[in-house]
């Protein structure tokens, strides 16, 4: 990664008040050096220069993670090239993160840049939601499952009833709009399973707007 690039994820970062160990610093370069490797070939983002990449996607999963409970077990639901589940693992070494993404070139381009970067505290599902549900584990595994992904709020809370633990969060990222002009306040789908809890909004450096994260606890029922 060029300098450039290099020196806009420093004062991104600096600008979140977000500290990152060198070594953090170097597998992030080494993530995005491997994104921009595989964009070439297949479309994980939609433009794959370093510092667009760093502006729209790291620095919105590294500002996501800083309001996320520091240690844990992850899931991202709807992965994709990473965001935020990769992010949440670099920036969280006492978090165990599992990255679950349904498209197969999506899923080797994970388990490739996991071995790549060397990060210990990923695991890659390749399937959906709720064939990781069935898989022979614990009931309600995760203490907290977060996701990017355009899902609506009902059908990503339906996703993660099975595989959340009870008083665990399920947590969803949004942009500054909802999809069809909706507002943060308006994003409010009543589930079964979930109470929500709060809403955390929080800025974005080098004029990328506002952006906001849904809380959702799952109800105890016993």
């Amino acid at each position: 990664m060029d300098k450039e690039a290099s020196a806009l994820l420093e004062r991104g970062t600096e600008a979140l008040h977000i500290s990152l160990s060198p070594q953090a610093f170097h597998t992030l370069f080494l993530y995005i050096d491997e994104l921009q490797r595989w964009s070439q070939v297949f479309n994980l983002v939609g433009q794959y220069d370093a510092k667009t990449i760093i502006r729209k996607h790291i620095l919105d999963s590294l500002a996501f993670s800083h309001i996320l409970p520091c240690q844990g077990v992850f899931a991202d639901l709807g992965s994709g090239a990473g965001f935020p589940g990769f992010l949440l693992a670099v920036a969280g070494p006492e978090r165990e993160v599992f990255l679950i993404e349904a498209r197969r070139k999506r899923a080797n381009f994970l388990k490739q840049a996991t071995r790549k970067t060397g990060v210990e505290n990923i695991r890659v599902f390749e399937g959906r939601a709720e064939e990781f549900a069935l898989q022979d584990r614990k009931p309600a595994w995760f203490d907290t499952v977060v996701t990017r992904a355009t899902w609506d709020i009902t059908h990503f809370l339906t996703l993660c009833l099975p595989i959340v633990k009870e008083g665990g969060y399920a947590v969803a990222m949004r942009g500054p709009h909802k999809k069809g002009g909706g507002t943060a306040r308006e994003d409010r789908s009543p589930h079964d399973g979930f109470a929500q809890e709060a809403i955390s909004e929080y800025r974005l450096p080098f004029d990328e707007g506002d952006r906001y994260a849904l809380f959702f606890r799952k109800k105890c029922f016993t």
